[in-house]
């Protein structure tokens, strides 16, 4: 997810907590899902999967809808995005690969616990992502050329 969530703070801006309704996802058995990210440091954030999640996809499809009407064009015009870009999900994913090899290599030689906290943190954050947007690109190529992938 490339949106930001500005002005969250602890468990909101850990992932902890649901960034509309505040919910405790440590505390509740809610199901969450991961809808933007803290631009502090590029970690998700996440909201309940109903109705918060909902409510912000419904929201973001009306203003998509509302900017696509304001430059002349409806939904089946809006331009398709290349799938191997770097502005797009594919870039996200190589960023994220490049953390996990840099967090990587500062794990090898870190001793300090709190530091090493910090970077296991970050791996958890970037390797959920990176997994995620390689599913978006693999389905995305898959719809390009119609290939099966053979996964």
């Amino acid at each position: 997810m490339g949106s930001y969530f500005w002005n969250v703070e602890g468990p909101q801006a850990d992932g902890l907590a649901c960034v509309v309704c505040g919910a405790d996802f440590v505390k509740r058995k809610i199901t969450s899902v991961v809808v933007g990210r803290n631009p502090e440091d590029e970690s998700s954030v996440r909201a309940c999967k109903a109705p918060c999640a909902a409510a912000l996809a419904a929201d973001a499809d009306r203003m998509a809808r509302e900017m696509w009407n304001a430059v002349g064009l409806d939904d089946a015009e809006a331009p398709d995005g290349d799938v191997f870009g770097v502005d797009g999900h594919f870039g996200s994913l190589l960023r994220d690969l490049k953390t996990l090899a840099g967090t990587e290599a500062l794990l090898t030689t870190s001793h300090d616990m709190v530091t090493i906290r910090f970077l296991l943190s970050l791996t958890a954050r970037h390797a959920e992502t990176a997994m995620m947007r390689a599913r978006l690109v693999l389905a995305q190529a898959k719809d390009v050329d119609g290939a099966d992938g053979g996964d």
